[in-house]
Formats: C-alpha cells, structure tokens, sequence
C-alpha cells in the first residue's frame, strides 16, 4: 500500500474516532423529546433514503453494463 493511501485512512480513522467520541455529547444535550410521530417519520425517511439510493446506485450500475449509455460513433469521422 502506498504512503498516501496510510495517510488517508490514518486520517479517516482519526475523524471517525473524533466523532464517535463527540456525539454522545450532542446525543444526550439535546431537550426536545421526539414524539412517536416523530421516530416514525425519522425511521421512515431514513428507509426511504436507503431505498432510493440503492436504487439509483442499481440503475446506474445496470445501465453501464447493458450498453445503454454508449456513444455511437460513426467509423469515419469525416463522413
């Protein structure tokens, strides 16, 4: 593995361990109490974000291996 590949997950490990130390603090600070409409829609809009996601990353995948996004270029450029 190359020195900027070390680094660059050496960094991400480190913001990820800055984080996962910090949002307890914001997790618990918080005053509001979320209502049960509430974590439905949450839990609901975290579902569909998924969703959608894995479809279009599905489509997209699709469409690249099927050949519907190629160019058709004529052989001769001139003609």
């Amino acid at each position: 593995m190359s020195r900027k590949a070390i680094i660059i997950i050496v960094a991400c490990v480190a913001v990820l361990a800055i984080v996962i130390a910090v949002a307890p603090h914001f997790w618990i600070g918080g005053s509001s109490e979320l209502s049960g409409h509430g974590w439905i829609a949450y839990i609901a809009g975290a579902v569909l974000t998924v969703g959608l996601s894995g479809g279009l990353f599905f489509l997209t995948f699709y469409s690249a291996r099927s050949g519907h996004d190629d160019i058709d270029r004529p052989d001769d450029p001139a003609g």
